[in-house]
């Protein structure tokens, strides 16, 4: 048979091929019959690594930060001192006055942020057997003319879907809050780990990425290699500025949301800015979404404050999509606000929610790439 398959080499690479696609539908056998255990092992594996996981993107978050910082304290070292104090230092320095404000943030949630928020979903919950009643008497005092195209079976239908929307997600903010505080020692000690790895990885960033640039000019060619060095930089300029312009978009949107419901009395002002600025990740729907929410548990209170929460934030609502988050995200991506609206209508209708999150740094990475190829092309006269 060898000597055969000597001389066909046809029949040599026909046995080979058919070797390959048996091993590979053997693997997928065993891939496919053990499934749930590689599962569990994948969800073991991240569960280990988290700490790291979040460390890195703690990092990447203060990375932008601390370079600024950094270049100011040299600054006023170079002004103060007639000398430039070295580089261990400045960053030592920069990385403790970086933490010592998240440290600062932390303390201010837990003890200014938290506690309200708590407060006002135990609120929410004691409130929600009412709700029903609510609704159908604000139903009455609209008239004859709402009547007229609602019935009650209709309101009591919608009263209790929403009720249970509100306890479910109520109930589950409440454990997950009260969980957190209660198993103080475990997050604690998670939350030392992370922040001592994020330490390490802003302070030594330098020595981590030259260990990683070595092992992959031993793996990849040098041409590949300066290729995926181009792509992660164009990565970091744009997925950067993304994420930079998103928290403070949310940032803004969630203080600002909580403003106006807290001048028009509204009891549920921080719950609902504090889900707005979350929510707000998502473009357009995010402050959507916390203008419905304001408007529900507005009526809670009154109709008339129900009204007034869905005016003002569907107001400010507009002015969110099409002012502040296309001027920031602009900005941060370098793509004109036309551009970032047209980008998220498309990887919204295309891919939902999830589109119009990445619709836009995709967008600024294709705008990145075909102007690199327009210049290339001018510069060999092509076009």
């Amino acid at each position: 048979m060898f000597e055969k398959l000597k001389e066909n080499k046809q029949l040599w690479l026909n046995s080979l091929s058919i070797f390959i696609v048996g091993v590979g539908l053997l693997f997928i056998y065993f891939i496919l019959k053990n499934v749930g255990l590689i599962t569990e092992e994948i969800h073991t594996f991240i569960l280990l690594i988290r700490p790291v996981i979040i460390a890195f993107g703690i990092a990447y978050v203060l990375n932008r930060p601390m370079i600024f910082v950094e270049k100011k304290l040299k600054g006023i070292s170079r002004k103060l001192f007639k000398k430039e104090i070295t580089s261990g230092v400045s960053r030592s320095i920069t990385i403790l006055f970086l933490f010592l404000l998240v440290v600062g943030a932390i303390y201010v949630l837990f003890n200014s942020i938290i506690p309200p928020i708590i407060k006002n979903l135990r609120l929410l919950l004691e409130s929600l057997p009412m709700f029903q009643d609510s609704m159908s008497y604000y139903i009455n005092e609209l008239g004859p003319y709402v009547q007229s195209f609602i019935t009650q079976q209709q309101i009591d239908q919608i009263s209790s879907f929403v009720t249970n929307l509100l306890s479910s997600a109520g109930t589950y903010a409440l454990q997950l809050g009260t969980g957190v505080i209660t198993n103080v020692t475990g997050f604690a000690i998670s939350a030392l780990t992370t922040i001592i790895l994020s330490i390490y990885f802003l302070k030594d960033k330098e020595v981590l990425i030259d260990s990683l640039n070595k092992g992959a000019e031993v793996l990849l060619s040098e041409k590949v290699l300066s290729r995926v060095k181009q792509l992660l930089r164009d990565l970091d300029t744009v997925f950067g500025g993304f994420l930079i312009a998103q928290l403070i978009a949310a940032l803004l949107a969630g203080i600002c949301s909580t403003i106006i419901l807290l001048l028009i009395g509204h009891p549920f002002a921080i719950l609902v800015g504090l889900v707005t600025g979350v929510a707000n990740v998502i473009p357009y729907i995010g402050p959507i979404l916390g203008a419905i929410l304001g408007s529900v548990l507005g009526l809670f209170s009154s109709l008339h404050l129900a009204i007034l929460s869905l005016i003002l934030l569907t107001i400010y609502q507009q002015l969110d999509a099409n002012v502040i988050q296309p001027k920031l995200l602009s900005s941060s991506v370098g793509l004109n606000p036309v551009w970032v609206l047209i980008a998220i209508l498309i990887g919204g209708h295309y891919l939902g929610m999830v589109g119009m999150i990445v619709s836009i740094p995709s967008a600024a990475l294709a705008q990145i790439y075909l102007t690199r190829r327009y210049h290339r092309l001018k510069e060999k006269q092509q076009i």
